[in-house]
């Protein structure tokens, strides 16, 4: 009975720990060309993982490129 109990503890942390994981890791990664010298001004807003409305992808793309943090799209439009 006490194997079972702690089986079963076992198995629910490791199914919380895993839901952890996979919210972090939700978005889908802009399309980045660099070719470019700037963004265009077309405003078409998107979500970043980090929290942050961005103009569109090519602002999110020129801040991870100058804080080389890769952030990555939770949505299509603001947050």
């Amino acid at each position: 009975m006490k194997i079972t109990r702690v089986f079963l503890l076992s198995v629910l942390a490791l199914l919380s720990l895993s839901g952890n994981i996979a919210a972090y890791s939700s978005g889908r990664k802009a399309n980045c060309d660099y070719t470019m010298d700037g963004c265009p001004k077309i405003y078409d807003p998107v979500c970043g993982t980090d929290g942050i409305s961005y103009g569109n992808e090519c602002t999110l793309c020129a801040e991870n490129l100058k804080r080389q943090v890769p952030v990555l799209i939770r949505k299509s439009g603001p947050c």
